[in-house]
């Protein structure tokens, strides 16, 4: 095997380019792989242009992905070589004071692929077996690297306390707010509601009730409407918007619940008297509580149409193309994945 690769490495915000750099080493109880997708997340575009969490640079971008293992520590013993993998960004240290509270996922020094550990934007990328899963045979690698989005989505509506026969408002009609809505339909629910401005985006989350922004006037009536009234029971906010917000207090009824997914950077005004009258829940939703195996399956689901949320798959070499059409392509596109 070569010991060097391409990679795709972010070395100053807004400076990003393909570079040779070795193989990146892995230990006895991790894992080396060959990326064979690496799907771009909201975060990777805010992060190359922004860089809100000040991640030390130069460091190789992307935290979605999925590939071949082409070799183990000598400690591994459930994940072989040859195995098809799609790959959890986080990785715990099960010794801080958050992983032995069962909060692994909030690890109070955690590694995470594209942050402090090498992403998944290169020809190899190095994880551990308890951070990633099998890929079915006949899953794509481009769907298998949605395994961390879906499950993410999921904490997303747990932290939501969606229930069967529920009615369920998804703000935000990102790649993120689609497969919630998407996802929303294996509770059961009594109605999905999806709001947002791009009707291609809208059309992807069918059979989804839907909203447009720009077409309607008063989006809380319209909520009301749509419910017969009644309200909404939860209330995932996939969009970063302080409006968002107001909208979910207004249209939560009696014990309902927001979940934050999307963080908003600013302190946000919240009417704290609708939630104290009406007795609300706000809930933060911040990667997820190990949801890879029911991530799988839900994958795996021809109802949910996990797939179609990979709209392009472009070779890694358009890199720039890709990132183009992630970060513009709002009417024509949901997630695009680049494949090796």
């Amino acid at each position: 095997m070569e010991n060097q690769m391409k990679a795709l490495v972010l070395s100053a915000p807004n400076t990003v380019s393909i570079k040779d750099m070795p193989i990146p080493p892995y230990a006895s109880k991790e894992i080396l792989i060959r990326t064979k997708a690496a799907t771009i997340c909201t975060s990777d575009i805010i992060d190359m242009r922004h860089n809100p969490f000040n991640i030390p640079m130069p460091l190789v971008m992307g935290h979605e992905g999925a590939g071949i293992v082409v070799a183990v520590g000598e400690d591994v013993t459930d994940i072989q070589v040859g195995d098809e993998v799609a790959a959890h960004p986080v990785m715990p240290c099960y010794a801080c004071v958050s992983c032995k509270r069962g909060l692994t996922h909030l690890c109070d020094d955690m590694e995470h692929l594209g942050f402090n550990r090498t992403g998944v934007f290169a020809e190899y990328f190095v994880s551990r077996p308890d951070c990633v899963r099998k890929k079915p045979a006949a899953m794509s690698f481009a769907t298998a690297s949605l395994m961390e989005p879906v499950c993410v989505c999921l904490e997303g509506l747990r932290r939501g306390n969606l229930r069967q026969g529920s009615r369920v408002l998804i703000l935000g009609d990102g790649p993120f707010g689609v497969m919630s809505a998407k996802l929303a339909f294996s509770y059961k629910p009594k109605q999905v509601i999806l709001s947002g401005c791009h009707d291609y985006r809208l059309g992807q989350a069918a059979p989804a009730e839907t909203i447009n922004l720009t077409k309607t006037p008063d989006i809380a009536d319209r909520i009301m409407a749509l419910t017969g009234g009644e309200g909404i029971d939860s209330a995932i906010l996939c969009v970063s918007s302080p409006e968002a917000m107001d909208t979910a207090v207004e249209v939560l009824r009696s014990r309902g619940t927001v979940s934050v997914f999307s963080a908003i950077s600013d302190k946000t005004p919240v009417d704290l008297f609708k939630v104290h009258v009406k007795e609300l829940t706000i809930a933060g939703a911040c990667n997820d509580e190990n949801f890879m195996d029911e991530a799988m399956v839900l994958l795996e689901d021809p109802a949910l149409n996990m797939g179609s949320i990979i709209t392009h798959e472009m070779p890694f070499e358009q890199w720039e193309k890709a990132f183009h059409q992630a970060e513009n392509g709002k009417d024509s596109g949901l997630k695009v994945s680049m494949v090796f």
